[in-house]
């Protein structure tokens, strides 16, 4: 029916176009013709032996490969495979026989790979899955399946470890966020929170990952939650570098327990729970101290049946681009270390420390905050000039308290190729936001600043 229905076509036409095409591409052309045969599995259903007349048609014009499309994606695993297994025996000597699935039932993926074991030599698919409706078939599901599970001769030689900076790329040249939950390359797929798989993981990490995640250029995670016990506190602190002295991670576990009663998530907010261990361990020094800050929000029409009308006519009028100035003005005190070269070459003793005062404009109190935070900061830690502020989250915890409730805030930050998250709990808004705002900075100049502990008796 899709020969007569949507090509209009006689079934006898339809084999001279499929023959006289692909004739036509390597006669005159000299090209190499890999022929998609759309609704494949459809028309195997309906019609085997006609199916068959198509792909003659297509060998003996010189076509080098039988694509065999679940167009609709409504194709079963164990369908596929045995048509596939009919095509290689039907023409498997002549040329290669391919897959091209669809996810409309979740099962890209599985059909692909069952055809692969049907004999199978070529597999169509899109990096993360990315097509039409549901998708297509997943690559960076099937290559790590058919290399590691399977141990296929495929070209990826010793590239695999790419797999996750690939998948990444991806999502962000196309402006998507990546899928945490995405097999082999999602942020969680090595991920791990259970204080009993942790400490299982710390014997055997085979016991609950199925492949070593460098494989595939992924790592493996351990998140901090009410799930958490000593052995994943522990891992944290190695990861930080501070001693593992057992009283201090339950210290630091029974903290987290009691903030998460409160509202506080640490499941990704890892930047949150990296500073919370060294702000209890000995010797540590924050990079600068926020000594006091204010935020005044204002806004020249209050009637909020008219406000955005004008706001609109307003921009519309002075530049069209839709900004009507900034909405709030904040101001910071910060305390870093004194890094002013003239401050050392006189005679005096030198200051430790400076203080920095700092006024900025945003749209929004949070904006203004973060822009007043970077402009104290800067001068003296420049590498937070390439930070990004990436994602703004709230959450009310209680609404039943009304404009009383608490608020969770998280922060995503972004330097370069590196990403992490703080968070906040409190009952004034701006608070949170500030204390995630603080940390994010605090964490960035951890991971990237060569010179930045403000020594305890600076405070």
């Amino acid at each position: 029916w899709q020969v007569e229905e949507i090509l209009r076509a006689t079934p006898e036409e339809n084999v001279e176009m499929i023959h006289d095409s692909v004739a036509h591409l390597v006669r005159q052309h000299g090209r190499k013709v890999m022929i998609d045969l759309e609704h494949f599995f459809d028309g195997y259903k309906a019609d085997p032996e006609y199916v068959k007349q198509c792909c003659q048609a297509a060998v003996d014009a010189g076509a080098a490969a039988l694509v065999l499309c679940d167009t609709n994606g409504g194709t079963m695993p164990w369908q596929v495979e045995e048509a596939t297994k009919e095509m290689v025996e039907e023409f498997g000597d002549d040329v290669t026989i391919g897959i091209h699935a669809h996810n409309d039932c979740n099962l890209a993926v599985a059909n692909s790979l069952c055809a692969a074991k049907a004999g199978a030599g070529l597999i169509q698919g899109t990096i993360n899955g990315i097509g039409e409706r549901t998708g297509n078939a997943d690559l960076c599901s099937i290559i790590p399946t058919l290399a590691l599970k399977e141990e296929s001769n495929m070209g990826v030689g010793g590239q695999l470890h790419e797999l996750t900076s690939v998948s990444k790329f991806v999502d962000e040249l196309l402006g998507r966020i990546p899928n945490p939950a995405a097999p082999y390359v999602g942020s969680s797929a090595f991920c791990h929170k259970g204080g009993l798989h942790v400490a299982a993981m710390e014997r055997n990490a085979d016991s609950y990952q199925h492949i070593e995640p460098t494989l595939v250029g992924n790592e493996r995670r351990t998140v901090v939650s009410e799930l958490a016990g000593r052995q994943t506190i522990l891992g944290k602190m190695r990861d930080a570098g501070v001693e593992t002295e057992s009283d201090r991670a339950m210290a630091i576990l029974n903290r987290v327990k009691r903030l998460e009663s409160k509202g506080y998530t640490f499941e990704g907010a890892e930047a949150s729970v990296h500073l919370m261990i060294l702000h209890a361990s000995r010797g540590y020094c924050p990079p600068f101290k926020v000594l006091d800050y204010s935020v005044q929000v204002y806004d020249s029409n209050m009637d909020s049946a008219s406000r955005v009308m004008q706001k609109q006519m307003q921009s519309t009028n002075e530049d069209n681009d839709g900004d009507v100035g900034p909405t709030a003005r904040a101001t910071v005190k910060v305390r870093t270390l004194n890094l002013d070269e003239d401050a050392y070459s006189s005679m005096d003793e030198p200051l430790l420390f400076k203080d920095h005062l700092e006024v900025s404009d945003g749209n929004g109190p949070v904006d203004a905050l973060a822009q007043a935070l970077m402009r104290s900061l800067v001068p003296s830690h420049p590498t937070l000039s390439g930070m990004q502020l990436v994602d703004y989250k709230v959450r009310i915890l209680d609404p039943e308290s009304a404009t009383g409730a608490s608020t969770r805030v998280m922060i995503e930050f972004r330097d370069g190729d590196a990403t992490w998250t703080t968070t906040s709990v409190d009952r004034n808004i701006i608070s949170a936001s500030v204390n995630a705002l603080v940390d994010g900075f605090e964490y960035a100049l951890i991971e990237h600043a060569q010179s930045c502990m403000l020594c305890e008796d600076a405070f």
